[in-house]
C-alpha cells in the first residue's frame, strides 16, 4: 500500500509540475517579416524601423518585427501578393507597381488638385474607410499612405501647352500616361533604373515625378525646371498591410496596440513624406533649379484637356461594377471642403 501511495504522488506531483510549468511559461515570442521596397537609407525606411522597435516595446517584446528595406525579400509588383499568400507577414509598397491591381484604387491616380502627401494620404485613408473596396478584402489594411503631388519636371522651361506640345516625358501607369497624352506630350514608358540613361541621352525631356526623385536618384542633373501644374499632377499612392491569417491570431490586446500605432504613423509617415519633399525643393534651388507657376488662366486650359480622362476612368471603372462616378464625386468634394 505504501508504495502504491508512492508511486500516486510521484505522478500526481509530477502532473502538477507539468501544469504548472505550462501556465507559468512566458508568452512566445511572435516574430514578423516585413517587407519594404525603399532603401535602408530611406527617411521612410528609418522610419519604418522606428515603427517596428515601436511595437516591440509597447508589447513588451512580446511581437518582434523584422525589417527587410530595398525590395531584398520581395519586389515591389511581388509585395503585396506575398502578403496574401502568407509569404511575407507585413508588406509596404506602391500601388503603382501592379497596373491593374487595384482598379478602385486606381482614383487616385486621377489629377484631383491635391497639395500634399498628407492630404493625399488622409484622402486615401478615408477612401478605404468609406468604400471598402474588395481589392483589398484579403489583407488586414494598417493604414494608406501617398506622396505628395509630382509635377512636371523638364530639361527646358514649360509655361503653357504651346511649350510642352511634343515634349518626351516619362510617364508610368495607364492614368498618368493618359493624362500626358491629352496635354499634348509624348509619354515614355521607363522604368526607375532606365530613366537616367534616358535623360543622359536625350531620349526623353522631362518627368511627372516628385522633386524628391530629383535629389535621390540624380536626375535633378539634367531636369532644371519644374512647372507647378497643381490641378492636372498626380499622386503615388502605396498600401501598409499585414496577411489577414496572421492578423487574426495575434492576441486582441496585440491588435489594439498595432491599431493604435497604424493611425499615429499614418500621420508622422505622411508628413515625413512632405519634409523630405521640402528638403528636396531646397536642395534643387540651391542648384539653380527653376519654378514656374502656371498662370490660373493658363491652369483652366490644362484642366479642360484632361476632362476625357475623367470620363473614362468613370466609363471604364462602371463597367467593373465599381461606383466610380461616387468614387470621383467623393474624392472632388473631399478635396474642396479640406484644401
Amino acid at each position: 500500500m505504501k508504495i502504491r501511495n508512492r508511486i500516486r504522488d510521484k505522478v500526481l506531483l509530477a502532473c502538477l509540475s507539468l501544469i504548472c510549468g505550462f501556465a507559468c511559461a512566458p508568452d512566445k515570442t511572435i516574430k514578423l517579416e516585413l517587407s519594404t521596397f525603399a532603401p535602408s537609407t530611406d527617411r521612410l525606411t528609418i522610419m519604418l524601423q522606428e515603427w517596428c522597435d515601436e511595437v516591440g516595446k509597447r508589447t513588451n517584446g512580446r511581437v518582434r518585427v523584422n525589417l527587410h528595406p530595398g525590395a531584398t525579400l520581395t519586389t515591389p509588383s511581388q509585395t503585396y501578393d506575398s502578403v496574401v499568400k502568407e509569404i511575407i507577414d507585413i508588406g509596404f509598397g506602391p500601388m503603382g507597381a501592379t497596373t491593374g491591381r487595384f482598379p478602385f484604387m486606381e482614383v487616385m491616380d486621377l489629377p484631383l488638385g491635391l497639395k500634399s502627401g498628407y492630404k493625399a494620404s488622409m484622402l486615401s485613408m478615408e477612401l478605404f474607410k468609406t468604400f471598402r473596396p474588395e481589392e483589398l478584402s484579403d489583407v488586414k489594411v494598417l493604414f494608406m499612405l501617398s506622396s505628395p503631388p509630382a509635377y512636371l519636371q523638364t530639361r527646358n522651361p514649360i509655361r503653357n501647352l504651346e511649350e510642352l506640345k511634343g515634349t518626351k516625358l516619362r510617364a508610368v501607369g495607364g492614368t498618368t500616361t493618359r493624362v500626358t497624352a491629352a496635354l499634348g506630350a509624348v509619354p515614355l514608358a521607363l522604368g526607375p533604373t532606365d530613366v537616367y540613361d534616358a535623360l543622359s541621352k536625350g531620349v526623353a525631356d522631362g518627368a511627372i515625378v516628385i522633386s524628391d526623385a530629383l535629389a535621390q536618384l540624380k536626375w535633378g542633373e539634367f531636369l532644371k525646371y519644374t512647372t507647378l501644374n497643381t490641378r492636372t499632377s498626380y499622386v503615388n499612392s502605396g498600401y501598409f498591410v499585414m496577411n489577414l491569417n496572421k492578423w487574426k491570431s495575434l492576441p486582441s490586446y496585440v491588435q489594439e496596440i498595432i491599431d493604435d500605432m497604424s493611425e499615429e504613423y499614418l500621420e508622422k509617415m505622411s508628413q515625413l513624406w512632405d519634409e523630405k519633399e521640402k528638403d528636396a525643393i531646397t536642395t534643387l534651388k540651391s542648384e539653380g533649379h527653376t519654378t514656374f507657376t502656371l498662370s490660373p488662366e493658363e491652369e483652366e486650359r490644362w484642366v479642360e484637356r484632361v476632362v476625357p480622362v475623367y470620363d473614362e476612368y468613370v466609363r471604364e471603372k462602371s463597367a467593373k461594377g465599381i461606383p466610380a462616378a461616387d468614387v470621383l464625386e467623393f474624392c472632388r468634394n473631399w478635396v474642396k471642403k479640406n484644401q
